[in-house]
């Protein structure tokens, strides 16, 4: 197995459209099977080429995104992508691998082939316009199998799914991984019953809770954790903060609250707040203390 880190991103954006949909994510991971907890769709549009890195470093194993995915590097499943549904699983899969570089003989044979290995040779005749939600994204599975990549990467795949297409996908998820590393996305919410048996077998998990990323341990519960807005002195309400002995994140610049403060301020700040209980006030301290100038105060 490859010695490359799972997942590397220092000081890295996101962008679409121009605007970002992610600032200043930094982060690193060796994890086998790495859970990431929180909101990451920005990291699968950029997978999947809607979204642009336009800042920092951001790679998978060692692959530049979304190059490894357009190499056949990294396998992509987004979440509930359109499917056209007069194609049968088959002919979806085939399509797919003739575009990938493959004869159409080829194509065909590696098209059941996978859907077979999986367990899912029953969707090869069905009409993708009649299959249930796991069945679909099962087959969404098989289509990020079919370059026989080193990591395969899944947004949110059991979300809204009842017990039996759990368990339908979390065999299928089983099936495909042998020895690739698995990157695998869920909300962050109250884990369903199979999402609690993804999160068990995974063997790092990476909280993304505004624009910050921390390791969420595997027992006990999280920390509690509060977004604080400053539009003054940032770095003195920081250094107020750890001396009271609260840990804070700078995520990003809040610009349009900066439009809202005055000129004769700084950059408004928002910070994450790691608290030891349910007290708020060495925050509320600290931007006396600093004349920070604090504007939000929110659970995270």
């Amino acid at each position: 197995m490859s010695e490359r880190p799972t997942l590397e991103a220092s000081e890295a954006r996101i962008d679409l459209l121009g605007q970002p949909l992610l600032s200043r994510l930094t982060a690193r991971s060796e994890g086998q099977r790495l859970a990431l907890l929180g909101d990451w769709s920005a990291l699968f549009r950029l997978l999947s080429g809607e979204a642009q890195l336009t800042a920092g470093k951001l790679e998978l194993m060692g692959h530049a995104l979304p190059l490894g995915v357009q190499q056949g590097k990294i396998g992509v499943m987004r979440l509930d992508t359109l499917l056209p549904p007069g194609f049968s699983g088959e002919q979806l899969l085939a399509s797919s691998a003739e575009l990938a570089g493959l004869s159409r003989k080829a194509a065909a044979g590696a098209a059941f082939a996978t859907l077979d290995r999986l367990g899912l040779a029953a969707l090869a005749s069905r009409r993708l316009g009649h299959l249930q939600l796991g069945e679909r994204r099962a087959l969404l599975l098989a289509h990020a199998l079919l370059t026989d990549p080193e990591l395969l990467c899944l947004e949110q795949p059991l979300s809204g799914l009842d017990g039996s297409a759990e368990q339908l996908l979390l065999a299928a998820i089983e099936r495909a991984l042998g020895n690739r590393r698995l990157v695998v996305s869920l909300d962050g919410g109250a884990p369903s019953p199979g999402e609690r048996e993804l999160l068990a077998r995974s063997n790092e998990r990476l909280r993304l809770s505004a624009g910050v990323v921390v390791p969420e341990p595997d027992r006990a519960a999280a920390a509690k954790r509060f977004t604080a807005t400053v539009c003054r002195n940032h770095h003195a309400f920081a250094s107020a903060l750890a001396q009271r002995g609260l840990r804070a994140h700078p995520t990003h610049e809040v610009g349009l609250l900066t439009v809202l403060t005055s000129s004769r301020s700084g950059p408004a700040w928002r910070y994450l707040v790691e608290l030891s209980d349910d007290s708020t006030s060495g925050i509320l301290d600290a931007a006396i203390e600093t004349d920070a100038g604090l504007l939000e105060l929110l659970p995270a």
